[in-house]
């Protein structure tokens, strides 16, 4: 027990390397593991070579039998070294590489090249040689396997197509009859423009019509008296607070436009819904409470288009940074 007392070291830091001085820590770093005599390395390791040829050469002078080891140093290469860079070896080779320089086009096989150097070579055996008998059976002995150019062959030929479905849908194919904005949303008159914008610290909700009139006034959480309370300041942009805000709105919104609809003209009949274009913007937390708000209302608003317009650079949105404004 005592003993596992010591080790336990209760309180103290552990223990690490720079605690314990080592013996040599006033001799300097490089006489460490002793250092030296590298420049001289390269020097005695071909002294040490040359010696061991030398004596291997001694060795071998009795029978006078030539050696087949290849040579460990460039100095005892020197004949073929010499020979190599003569004038006319030195012609040679530049004359090989000239022949060896040709460009290369053709990289793998490549079956159209294949099949016209066949076609060019039965051209000159045909010259030369008789036409080959064809047998009864049919195809002649050294004939080329017949080639497939295309799709469209190959279903004449065997009644079946190469790619699977390669028939194009049917429908407009014409460049002049594509339809340019045919990716666009494509608004009415009678939709309504709910915008719901989630701060940090807030949620906005606003509506307007399609020729941009405001509907009702910005619906904010403390225009509703959401704000300021005790709960401390981390809640006034919460999931809830975006919630309850929008769905006020909504509450509030639903007799306007039925007021307007029918000074119009067009009021809205049983069981119509009024059409919605949601436009969310920023990515904090009240967003989720506002666009829930929006689903629950289902039964009263259809929404046609959701759209997130936040706008963020081209290298990509800033994250919310922790500082508190």
């Amino acid at each position: 027990m005592r003993q596992s007392l010591v080790l336990l070291r209760r309180g103290k830091p552990r223990p690490r390397a720079g605690m314990f001085p080592d013996k040599y820590r006033r001799v300097p770093a490089l006489l460490k593991p002793q250092q030296g005599g590298q420049q001289f390395f390269n020097q005695f390791l071909i002294r040490f070579t040359n010696d061991r040829l030398m004596r291997r050469d001694v060795e071998d002078g009795e029978d006078k039998k030539e050696s087949k080891i290849a040579a460990q140093l460039p100095q005892m290469d020197w004949e073929h070294m010499s020979a190599r860079s003569s004038s006319d070896a030195i012609r040679e080779e530049m004359h090989r590489l000239v022949e060896g320089d040709a460009v290369q086009h053709q990289r793998v096989f490549n079956e159209r090249i294949w099949y016209e150097e066949e076609e060019r070579r039965r051209l000159q055996t045909g010259a030369d040689a008789a036409a080959p008998t064809e047998d009864a059976g049919g195809a002649k002995e050294h004939d080329i396997p017949p080639r497939v150019l295309g799709n469209d062959y190959f279903q004449s030929r065997f009644g079946y197509s190469l790619v699977k479905q390669s028939e194009m849908p049917q429908g407009v194919t014409d460049y002049n009859q594509l339809d340019m904005w045919g990716e666009m949303p494509k608004y009415t008159r009678d939709m309504v423009f709910l915008y719901l914008i989630s701060r940090r610290r807030n949620t906005y909700a606003v509506a307007y019509t399609y020729e941009g009139k405001r509907i009702l006034s910005t619906y904010t959480a403390g225009n509703r008296g959401l704000k300021g309370g005790d709960r401390g300041f981390r809640s006034d942009g919460s999931t809830d607070n975006g919630h309850q805000v929008t769905s006020m709105y909504l509450n509030d919104l639903l007799p306007k436009v039925r007021e307007l609809r029918a000074n119009e003209g067009r009021p809205i009949g049983r069981g119509e819904k009024i059409e919605l274009v949601v436009r969310v913007m920023g990515f904090y937390n009240g967003r989720q409470g506002a666009v829930r708000a929006v689903q629950d209302r289902a039964n009263e608003f259809h929404v046609r288009y959701f759209e997130d317009i936040t706008p963020f650079p081209l290298n990509g949105p800033k994250m919310p940074r922790g500082v508190f404004k």
